[in-house]
């Protein structure tokens, strides 16, 4: 088993941070490795729920992605089963206040000492992860209007739009 963690810091507010990263149909800017992603059970981002993964890069593969915890704007994890590995998964958003939004990421991995395409689970996940919330960071900052405002007046979606969960608590 290893672990893994990475950070970012956003200037967009908890609220709109998670309004991106919930849409997970801009997944793919963030790192050009997916095909299609769709909900296969339950609402999204509700506990339970199965989002299908399709992975094109660096091979080609369905990733069984269910959700195990989510308080919008606040935290979400989840476990990804694919290849013969196992990934438990968890992102917190930290309001920073005029400062932005803190978003740290961290999980731990479970394999059977596999390569894919030459390189260890760890690299593979070590500079997707890099990649996907750095791209993530600078789609989260585009948003953000000078100012501190951001462009979205509700921070939360309806559940039948593919947005975010509806549990608005701790």
């Amino acid at each position: 088993m290893s672990r893994f963690e990475y950070t970012v810091h956003t200037k967009a507010s908890p609220a709109l941070a998670w309004l991106v990263f919930s849409d997970v149909s801009r997944w793919n800017t963030f790192a050009n490795v997916y095909g299609e992603l769709r909900w296969r059970d339950g609402l999204p981002w509700q506990p339970g729920s199965r989002l299908q993964i399709e992975l094109l890069r660096p091979v080609n593969a369905l990733i069984d992605h269910v959700i195990t915890t989510c308080v919008p704007g606040k935290k979400v994890g989840w476990i990804d089963h694919a290849l013969g590995v196992a990934i438990a998964q968890w992102v917190t958003f930290e309001d920073r206040g005029m400062e932005g939004t803190r978003v740290h990421t961290w999980g731990e991995v479970v394999h059977s000492g596999i390569t894919i395409a030459g390189r260890t689970v760890e690299e593979l996940l070590a500079s997707f992860t890099r990649t996907w919330y750095e791209s993530y960071r600078l789609a989260c900052n585009q948003l953000v209007i000078p100012g501190g405002a951001t462009s979205s007046d509700s921070p939360y979606l309806s559940p039948e739009t593919g947005g975010i969960c509806s549990d608005k608590t701790d």
